[in-house]
């Protein structure tokens, strides 16, 4: 397994990914479904990753609480599945997120990153599958319209099959065990089986193909550092925090061989920076680096979590193992 560091300048591209009215309708109608949907506050629940039970309680964000394993150190919402189906489902939610020109603006804002990813994807592809064009390619719950046509049209896909999706696009259809590659970004936060999942996408692959996951990680700083505080996490937007050690022992007991991880998030300071008014008292060693540093060290500081895997944002590269796999449905 190789452990990659990847530094990327573009922090602003980044902070702007996304329409600030927009950003905030999303959030109010998340808030408003939550507390119009509370969820019992004496259930137990055991990790999502690693099955331990005896999480610890972390903090509370609109009522519903989260818990940190004690083992694998990820962070999970307490929850009942059924309200968590009826949030992915919410009408305004998915209407807001449907909308042509919320659409536009996620494209306009993100196709630079989005070929950049591609690019990348081409070469890991050939690199450990020695093919990179014209591929099966099955991708798995992307809801923006310029990602999904993004794929379609790179020279690395061939047969195109998106699933779980809010999107209505035409779509070709990859029979189970014939995927080269499977896309799975920023969907992990808001699962409750993944387990079930991850065996699920196993089945969908080629005996060497790749599974792309990336997914906001509970081992990151600006989660650990702003807990309840992080304007940019929430029920049931973000119930599952995977730690970067969890999320690997889980891939390589549902039957994969992680390849790589890189850890590529470029937000964790300025998140943190953002906030910094907000902090708990006790995080007073982080209060008075962020008021005191300039820039320059900031942005050593961000290349060094970024290096120690201490990045809130993970994506790992992860082989369908051939002997002892089980075949599913994604």
């Amino acid at each position: 397994m190789l452990r990659s560091y990847q530094y990327s300048e573009i922090a602003s591209l980044g902070y702007t990914m996304q329409n600030e009215l927009y950003r905030e309708k999303e959030t109010a109608i998340a808030q408003n479904y939550v507390l119009s949907h509370r969820t019992r506050r004496d259930l137990q629940a055991p990790c999502p990753i690693c099955g331990k039970e005896g999480g610890h309680y972390f903090y509370t964000k609109w009522n519903v609480d989260y818990l940190r394993c004690q083992n694998c150190k990820s962070i999970f919402a307490v929850c009942e599945e059924e309200i968590v189906r009826g949030y992915r489902q919410e009408p305004s939610l998915c209407s807001l997120r449907s909308d042509s020109e919320y659409q536009r603006q996620i494209s306009q804002n993100r196709t630079a990153l989005w070929k950049e990813f591609l690019g990348w994807v081409e070469v890991r592809s050939f690199r450990f599958m020695q093919r990179n064009r014209k591929l099966n390619v099955v991708d798995v719950g992307n809801r923006f319209l310029g990602y999904s046509e993004a794929i379609r049209r790179s020279p690395l896909c061939g047969v195109y099959e998106l699933r779980d999706s809010i999107l209505r696009v035409e779509s070709g259809y990859v029979p189970m065990g014939q995927a080269d590659i499977v896309f799975y970004l920023d969907q992990m936060q808001q699962e409750m089986h993944p387990e079930e999942r991850l065996r699920g996408m196993r089945g969908a692959l080629k005996e060497d193909g790749l599974l792309f996951l990336g997914t906001r990680a509970g081992s990151g700083f600006d989660v650990l550092t702003l807990r309840e505080r992080n304007r940019k996490l929430y029920p049931y937007e973000h119930i599952l925090l995977p730690s970067r050690r969890g999320l690997v022992g889980l891939l390589e007991v549902c039957g994969y061989e992680v390849l790589e991880i890189t850890t590529p998030g470029v937000m964790d300071v300025r998140y943190v920076m953002d906030s910094r008014e907000e902090l708990d008292g006790r995080e007073e060693f982080v209060r008075s680096m962020l008021e005191d540093a300039d820039p320059v060290l900031l942005q050593e500081f961000q290349r060094f979590l970024q290096k120690s895997g201490l990045s809130s944002f993970v994506c790992i590269i992860a082989r369908k193992k051939k002997e002892g796999g089980e075949n599913g449905s994604v």
